[in-house]
């Protein structure tokens, strides 16, 4: 069984152990069964990687992997609310998120490993947790004026997910110094949230980003063009969503023509870099650093 299909089993069977109300139960299992169609599982890859590259055990750890992504997935299922995608029934899948929430940190509490170890990793997922919400809020009321505001924005909301999926690993392996951690994986956050709205560009009927006027990146560049553009006119409220919709070729292909696109591309390639330079920091087997550099 690949690693995805072992911590998926593994979520599933903390979710059959814990909970016992029915309805409840069948949407949780239900929610992993789409979380698994749509997703990599990187978070508790990464997880189970850093205990591993950390631990002085020759087996995965899966369970950590495990809670870390149940933790990730309450976080998709309430974004989802937030943005209104894909829902049918807002009460049972904010329960289902929070559930998620609750089980993932109750998994880690529950860790045969010094109470120490946990305490430290609990109070990072928390820390983590705030400082994504927080990311998450600036995003959601569009408080992102400048390239500087959205790699703020950016490395609270992404790329404090990706330090909680790193450290917790490294922590419940005893790892102390996790700063070069922290570092690499914000990057990696950064990194890919870029690569995530460029996506979000070219699936307007998948995602909301563009009809909540999220601003990344390119939407940035363009704003700030010397040339009239479909993008100006719509932040501006001079066109609605419907007539930008419309046009939404004309609009990626003034995109495209100004280099919006290609700057973003860019600056992703940029933050990439930037990790993989911290991971060559780590004091550790060059097979590791590998592995590692292959989640960018």
């Amino acid at each position: 069984m690949s690693e995805k299909g072992k911590i998926a089993k593994q979520m599933k069977e903390i979710v059959e152990l814990f909970m016992s109300e029915p309805q409840l139960k069948a949407h949780m299992l239900m929610a992993i069964e789409e979380h698994m169609k749509e997703s990599d599982l990187v978070f508790g890859r990464l997880a189970n990687l850093h205990h591993d590259m950390f631990s002085k055990q020759e087996y995965p750890f899966i369970y950590i992997a495990a809670a870390v992504e149940l933790i990730v997935l309450a976080g998709d299922l309430l974004d989802d609310v937030v943005d209104q995608d894909r829902l049918k029934d807002d009460a049972i899948t904010v329960h289902t998120a929070i559930g998620l929430l609750l089980l993932g940190q109750q998994v880690i509490a529950h860790l045969h490993i010094a109470d120490e170890k946990k305490l430290k990793a609990l109070s990072y997922v928390t820390s983590c947790l705030l400082q994504s919400v927080h990311g998450q809020q600036t995003d959601v009321v569009c408080d992102v004026q400048t390239e500087a505001d959205y790699v703020k924005m950016v490395e609270k909301k992404s790329g404090s997910l990706v330090a909680m999926a790193c450290v917790i690993g490294a922590l419940l392996a005893g790892k102390e110094d996790i700063a070069t951690i922290e570092t690499y994986a914000s990057y990696i956050g950064i990194a890919a949230q870029i690569d995530n709205d460029l996506d979000a560009l070219y699936n307007w009927d998948k995602k909301a980003d563009i009809h909540a006027k999220k601003k990344s990146l390119p939407i940035l560049y363009m704003l700030e063009s010397k040339h009239d553009n479909l993008w100006k006119q719509y932040f501006n409220n001079e066109i609605d969503y419907d007539e930008m919709y419309v046009q939404k070729e004309k609009a990626l292909q003034q995109m495209e023509q100004e280099g919006a696109i290609y700057y973003a591309k860019v600056m992703s390639q940029i933050y990439k870099e930037k990790a993989w330079q911290e991971i060559e920091k780590l004091d550790v087997d060059d097979a590791y650093k590998s592995v590692l550099k292959t989640f960018i």
